[in-house]
């Protein structure tokens, strides 16, 4: 008999994976599970005899993502748990800037894209980008913080603003401290240097921009469950806007196409990914690939009114039917479970 943990989450997905687990148990597989909450101090102690754990927490922005993160690395790598999501999917979760070094590294069709720590690399650089360029913060969803920047102007004021630790330093080098401050004065960097203080704000900032591509209206979302089971829908843009993220005018109807999926399938296995949703546009009919998050809303997906499966033929096979995620999260887990304990599995049948 395998012991699942599954653990609590606002957002409920622990109810439908228990409803989903519960459904297995009753067909005879040899699970039982607890539901776990993984925020309390005695966590570890709760999950220390459990075979896998499930958990999707609504960890978003850096210091809460951090924090599931260190979890999850913690879970995995430190006492040898089968931990879903597992840490290859997660490493790079609520960040942008890691998935830029990731698609930059295996070669994955993306916007031309532009990151750094450095002040004078980005005012260097932006020279070479034509503009407008679409400005996001590294971290967010549903097209929070994402701007469109239109001018020089106004990229060397988002830049000024975010280096703004860089500015001072610079200022204050081989003076004294009347001296810099009256050079922040003129250079605008006192206001926003008192402000960080006064907010307790991270003293040092990134830069994050993509080339805009244009002629999009939609955008394509596949969700990518291991490497064998996938949903996708198309999302309209917002009303005289270039996003579609967030925009919630999902279209159901729109056919999909079946060879980008089976892309997403192979990042899927090559990278041991457990969930990805993929976020596709054009350009010049060729698709790349904006943004990755191993999250998303359920209730879009179990809209979509059916799920595809990858045959070890190489054929996407299509099963009509409402189904929520975590039901197909649960399949996965057991997938791996059946890989890791197939003695297990074969007492059973």
């Amino acid at each position: 008999m395998l012991k699942i943990v599954i653990g609590e989450d606002v957002q409920l997905w622990h109810e439908k994976f228990a409803h989903a687990l519960d459904k297995k148990i009753a067909a005879g597989l040899p699970l039982q599970y607890a539901v776990v909450n993984i925020d309390r101090h005695d966590w570890v102690e709760k999950i220390i005899d459990a075979d896998a754990v499930i958990w999707k927490p609504a960890y978003m922005y850096p210091r809460f993502a951090g924090y599931f993160k260190e979890k999850i690395y913690f879970m995995e790598k430190i006492l040898g748990k089968l931990i879903f999501p597992n840490f290859d999917t997660i490493w790079h979760f609520d960040s942008k800037i890691a998935q830029k070094f990731f698609f930059d590294h295996y070669g994955i069709p993306t916007p031309r894209t532009f990151a750094s720590f450095d002040y004078r690399d980005a005012i260097e650089v932006l020279g070479n980008y034509q503009l407008p360029v679409v400005y996001k913060e590294s971290h967010g969803a549903s097209s929070e913080h994402v701007r469109l920047i239109k001018t020089v102007a106004l990229a060397k004021r988002y830049i000024n603003r975010i280096f703004i630790e860089n500015r001072w330093r610079e200022l204050k080098k081989g003076r004294n401290k009347i001296i810099t401050v009256i050079r922040s004065f003129f250079y605008n960097v006192f206001w926003h240097k008192l402000l960080q203080k006064m907010l307790h704000k991270e003293p040092f900032g990134a830069i994050y921009w993509q080339e805009l591509i244009p002629d999009n209206d939609a955008d394509l979302r596949i969700d990518i469950i291991g490497d064998r089971y996938a949903f996708g829908f198309w999302r309209n843009n917002r009303c005289n806007d270039f996003r579609a993220s967030g925009s919630g005018r999902i279209d159901f109807q729109r056919q999909l196409p079946l060879e980008i999926m089976k892309y997403c399938f192979q990042i899927n296995k090559n990278h041991n990914f457990d969930s990805m949703a993929y976020d596709i546009i054009f350009k010049n009919k060729q698709f790349v690939i904006t943004e990755m998050s191993y999250g998303y809303n359920d209730k879009a997906v179990y809209d979509c009114g059916g799920y595809y499966v990858l045959t070890p033929k190489d054929e996407i096979i299509y099963h009509a039917g409402h189904t929520w995620p975590q039901e197909i999260w649960i399949e996965w887990l057991i997938d791996r479970l059946q890989m890791r304990f197939p003695s297990i599995f074969e007492k059973k049948s």
